[in-house]
């Protein structure tokens, strides 16, 4: 495997119509956890990055959505956190039912989504400026992308036989975080973003 840019964007796109395939050749590569972690730290750098960038553009109202928030560099914190975290449960989760990764596997995985994710909203930024319609478009998708791989990547790394009970349990245990997450936003002065209705 190469690691050109133009090698790389062409496995991207492999990961759509062949996200096992594509996971079976991440996997295999058998990289040091080392190199893994510094991936997943870098991917989590420059997507602070792009943050930082987004926030110049479009700044966030601190009355509505707390300092926390409207402050790329610790969204990109929370961030960094979240994505560590994803990859421990990644891999704990799925021993814990009965799967057989590894949590290489598991890095491996939370790198590559991060990573894809990072192009579309890289594009996502550039067709804000003329074509916003496009671009909410392209964010959705992201979304379901990485659900998408999410669940063919853990499924192909414990070795699961249904990819749809893998992305329910998935959405259960997401539902879960939210809670959670909403939370501790909570906690932290996040308040939600009135309403109004339209004349």
């Amino acid at each position: 495997m190469r690691f050109d840019p133009g090698y790389l964007f062409g496995m991207a796109l492999q990961t759509v119509p062949e996200p096992r395939k594509v996971a079976r050749d991440l996997f295999d590569l058998n990289l040091p956890r080392e190199v893994l972690w510094t991936a997943l730290a870098l991917v989590v750098v420059v997507n602070a990055a792009l943050g930082v960038l987004a926030g110049m553009m479009y700044p966030l109202d601190p009355t509505q959505m707390g300092a926390i928030l409207s402050s790329p560099v610790l969204l990109g914190v929370i961030e960094a956190v979240f994505m560590f975290g994803m990859a421990w449960g990644i891999y704990a989760i799925g021993r814990m039912f009965g799967g057989q990764g590894y949590l290489s596997d598991a890095i491996i995985t939370v790198v590559w989504m991060e990573f894809i994710f990072l192009m579309f909203q890289a594009l996502t930024l550039v067709l804000t400026f003329f074509a916003p319609g496009l671009a909410a478009i392209l964010m959705i998708g992201s979304v379901v992308l990485f659900f998408w791989i999410l669940s063919h990547f853990t499924t192909e790394s414990h070795g699961f036989a249904s990819t749809g009970l893998v992305f329910a349990s998935i959405l259960g245990f997401m539902i879960l975080a939210v809670f959670a997450l909403s939370f501790i936003l909570v906690i932290l002065g996040v308040e939600p973003v009135p309403m109004t209705l339209p004349n």
